[in-house]
């Protein structure tokens, strides 16, 4: 039986709920004590059964908890506990980041000037009212933070956004991808960016359908960051730069 969740590191690090069991009791830390039940459960991952080294999952009130030490390990990923901030971090260990939303901006060029850019949702102007408040959407996921830039047929084929960082972050890491309101385009775009003027990050083109990429770009000691769209400018095209994120 554990009493506090305080003093269960080892069962926070192996199992995805809160508070848990050696036996089948448990205590949550402000809750009422329940009970669980044991089951024979089968891990499958990519077709291939993998078991538990200690600690089966169990079913609990019609949800299913698992290991989430096995879980991390059978994908590659390490998990540790931090104790200091009640953190479980699966994967790297990261510093303080930030979205790079909570920043104010330095300056807008291109068509970003012509209420082409949107932050976290779409703004949907006069081209594309019907847009207006969604998300971005990159391959039918969908992301709540971010940037995204329309490029119509007419308009300049580029936008960027600018950013005085002062040398205070170390990494920058997003997801790029075309937003599939524009998944039928005939246009591809590409995202660089800029540190004090020298291109530390170009994606691949990207075309609507394509899966979201996983950036990530240095900027230690970098004072301005500048981020480009592009687009060849065959057709209408949404592209979107998603859950950026600064780490200090």
């Amino acid at each position: 039986m554990i009493k506090s969740l305080k003093n269960i590191k080892s069962f926070v690090i192996g199992f995805l709920c809160c508070a848990l069991l050696s036996a089948t009791v448990a205590y949550a830390e402000e809750s009422s004590q329940i009970e669980v039940y044991f089951n024979n459960i089968k891990f499958m991952f990519d077709g291939v059964e993998k078991k538990p080294i200690v600690n089966d999952g169990f079913i609990y009130n019609g949800s299913t908890y698992v290991p989430l030490r096995f879980v991390s390990e059978a994908l590659g990923k390490d998990v540790l506990w931090d104790g200091d901030n009640n953190t479980i971090w699966v994967g790297r260990k990261e510093g303080n980041s930030v979205l790079l939303n909570s920043l104010a901006y330095a300056r807008l060029d291109g068509v970003a000037q012509q209420d082409g850019l949107s932050f976290n949702r779409w703004n949907g102007n006069d081209d594309y009212k019907h847009l207006y408040g969604s998300e971005f959407s990159i391959a039918d996921e969908t992301y709540s933070h971010g940037l995204g830039l329309y490029i119509g047929k007419y308009l300049d084929n580029w936008g960027s956004i600018d950013y005085n960082l002062n040398g205070n972050y170390k990494r920058m890491y997003g997801y790029i991808g075309i937003d599939d309101f524009t998944k039928n385009s005939n246009s591809s775009g590409i995202v660089r960016v800029f540190g004090d003027g020298k291109e530390i990050y170009t994606s691949p083109k990207i075309k609507g359908g394509d899966l979201p990429l996983e950036m990530d770009a240095n900027l230690t000691g970098v004072l301005k960051l500048r981020i480009k769209f592009e687009s060849n400018q065959k057709d209408e095209l949404n592209i979107d730069f998603a859950e950026i994120h600064l780490v200090q």
